[in-house]
């Protein structure tokens, strides 16, 4: 896992501040939840540390590296979206398997990485399955899984744990 710091870290939109000057540290290994009401800018906030949104100013570190202006890809995390962001037609190993064939990894520890992923999941069963056969709360199984396999530094998660049942929320 990776640490996150944020220095005076602001968003305008036009004239609207959506995200005032913040200083936020997040050491490694901690888990943090950002919770308020719908617009209040947890979302984009998120955005702005995965490099999905300029920042109009401040610092964003990750490990002590100055990753304000680097390209998503680059900053060593990864990030779930409360939509999912499944391919229909692709099986859930597929799925799940997608970010390492785009990234060159091994045919090998690719199918080592979604074994464990998909254990520590409870989606062992459903590998061959399609994103329609599948519940909310499988479908989010799913997503997360993509996310764990990249093995990042960091993982952002964007309302991905509201369909999953409470046993599996303890659990993961």
């Amino acid at each position: 896992m990776g640490r996150i710091t944020l220095q005076q870290v602001q968003k305008t939109f036009d004239q609207t501040e959506v995200i005032p000057p913040l200083d936020l540290s997040i050491e490694d290994g901690e888990f943090v939840v950002f919770v308020g009401p719908s617009g209040c800018g947890k979302s984009t906030l998120l955005r702005l540390i995965a490099g999905l949104e300029d920042v109009t100013g401040g610092l964003i570190e990750i490990d002590g590296q100055d990753t304000t202006r680097l390209p998503p890809a680059k900053r060593g995390l990864a990030m779930v979206f409360q939509s999912y962001a499944l391919y229909p037609h692709m099986s859930v190993r597929k799925n799940i398997a997608f970010p390492m064939r785009m990234a060159g990894i091994d045919p090998a520890e690719q199918d080592r990485r979604i074994e464990a992923a998909a254990k520590a999941l409870n989606l062992t069963d459903y590998l061959d399955r399609r994103p329609g056969q599948l519940s909310g709360g499988q479908r989010q199984r799913v997503a997360i899984g993509r996310a764990i396999v990249r093995n990042q530094k960091v993982f952002l998660f964007d309302e991905p744990l509201s369909n999953l049942d409470a046993a599996l929320r303890v659990a993961t």
